[in-house]
């Protein structure tokens, strides 16, 4: 038993004198002894102040002991120990007392100094269980604790993954954009006119976004944006046609100068009406080329025909290539 502990003996006995005598042989083991001499008024005395052991005579006045342990048991503590004391040693009174596990089942006279050492050895034995069970507890709360921790540190892992996937895959998309980027530039760089710098362009959009058709505009002599270039597979549209779908569009971006979709079906009344019946399906692309704040040189226009629209993905690219694409129709004029 630990130094520090003063462990509850709760001592039964109708027998004043077999009271007396068990508490004077245990008075001196370092016990708190509580004396009953009734069934009654150790229920009552175990309720106020639930003892560590019992020790009970199994005849008492007003029930048995082991109606005493089985009132303890049901009321205050399931385990609570028992040392059970006799004076009748017939095998079925034995036997009936045996079924309440006792820690000890004493036969009169009794052997006092085994009973001291049944006390002692029982109540070291659950000071160890008790330890141990604290330990258990404070295992279990550790590893909930280490559990819960574990699955905060993989979702903080698994966000950080998937924001590093995000990034690699901007970063990825930014540094393919601007290899595009160069290699377009190092195409205009080496355009000796107009047609040489729209043929760059036309190739740069059909090899990054697909099959699409398309109208270049460049300013005259009087700053007036006229047709300079068609494109489209197997050939380009008529100038007519292509000339009707333009007027409004340049009417828009002088307003508005910037890259901007278009879906001609849903906009049909600001294009003249003999094209109208041409517009459902059709998905515009406008590119400004600005080569300087407030300066329009010109004017692309991008259309499909009921292919795969033009995404924002393809704004995107329009807009990276129009500055260095303005800048190369200005160095041509």
């Amino acid at each position: 038993m630990p130094a520090d502990t003063n462990p509850r003996v709760l001592v039964v006995d109708d027998e004043p004198e077999m009271l007396d005598l068990l508490q004077d042989a245990l008075k001196d083991e370092g016990f708190s002894i509580e004396t009953a001499a009734s069934g009654l008024d150790a229920i009552k005395l175990a309720r106020a102040n639930p003892p560590d052991i019992v020790v009970t005579d199994l005849m008492l006045g007003d029930c048995t002991g082991l109606d005493v342990i089985d009132s303890l048991r049901t009321d205050i503590a399931g385990d609570i120990p028992a040392i059970v004391i006799t004076g009748m040693g017939d095998p079925a009174t034995l036997t009936e007392a045996s079924r309440y596990r006792p820690v000890e089942l004493m036969t009169k006279p009794l052997d006092l100094n085994r009973l001291r050492q049944a006390i002692r050895e029982e109540l070291v034995r659950r000071a160890g269980y008790e330890r141990t069970k604290k330990r258990q507890k404070k295992l279990r709360r550790l590893a909930r604790e280490i559990n819960i921790e574990r699955k905060t540190i993989q979702n903080r892992l698994d966000s950080t993954c998937a924001d590093l996937t995000v990034a690699y895959r901007s970063l990825s998309s930014q540094m393919a954009s601007q290899q595009v980027l160069l290699a377009y530039q190092r195409e205009l760089i080496a355009a000796k006119n107009d047609d040489d710098v729209f043929r760059s362009l036309f190739r740069v959009i059909v090899h990054r976004t697909g099959s699409v058709f398309g109208v270049a505009l460049a300013c005259d002599s009087e700053a007036e944006l006229q047709i300079a270039g068609r494109f489209g597979v197997p050939h380009p549209d008529e100038v007519t046609f292509c000339q009707e779908l333009c007027n409004p569009l340049v009417d828009m971006t002088l307003t508005d100068p910037k890259c901007m979709l278009i879906d001609t079906g849903e906009r049909s009344e600001m294009f003249h009406e003999s094209i109208r019946k041409f517009l459902p399906g059709l998905s515009v692309l406008t590119m400004p080329l600005i080569p300087s704040p407030g300066e329009l040189i010109g004017l692309v226009v991008l259309y499909r025909k009921g292919e795969q629209p033009f995404t924002d993905a393809d704004v995107e690219l329009a807009e990276m290539i129009a500055p260095p694409t303005a800048m190369a129709v200005r160095r041509n004029d």
